[in-house]
């Protein structure tokens, strides 16, 4: 596995469909019942660190469901990182700094929130 796979395997784990944010599809919202996860894709070379974001999208009136979910996340993630492997090396992720930001959307039912992550790409 690559570590774009590696990625995408990571941020599926958290029982929302993930979608790297350029490969979105049309009525996303609707297929996944109201939840998904976006994520940006790039790659650093080893040791090196690179910056990644992902989007949790919630359809609600309320930041409750989502704000738990991101918490969830967070606590995947853990204070130290989380080494994620994959062949010939594993991306350290860490929670970046602010690590979560509410965000408004054009549609007062949507709820987004960014998370901002480190990738550290390591070799094993």
């Amino acid at each position: 596995m690559d570590s774009m796979q590696a990625l995408h395997q990571f941020w599926s784990g958290f029982g929302l469909k993930a979608y790297d944010e350029s490969t979105v599809p049309d009525g996303a919202m609707a297929v996944n019942n109201g939840k998904y996860l976006t994520y940006t894709v790039s790659e650093a070379y080893f040791d090196e660190t690179d910056a990644l974001y992902a989007s949790l999208w919630y359809k609600s009136t309320s930041w409750s469901e989502i704000s738990q979910k991101a918490e969830e996340i967070g606590q995947a993630i853990g204070y130290g990182g989380k080494l994620v492997p994959f062949d010939g090396g594993v991306i350290w992720i860490k929670r970046g700094s602010p690590w979560a930001q509410r965000m408004s959307d054009e549609d007062d039912t949507i709820r987004r929130i960014y998370l901002i992550i480190e990738a550290e790409y390591l070799r094993i």
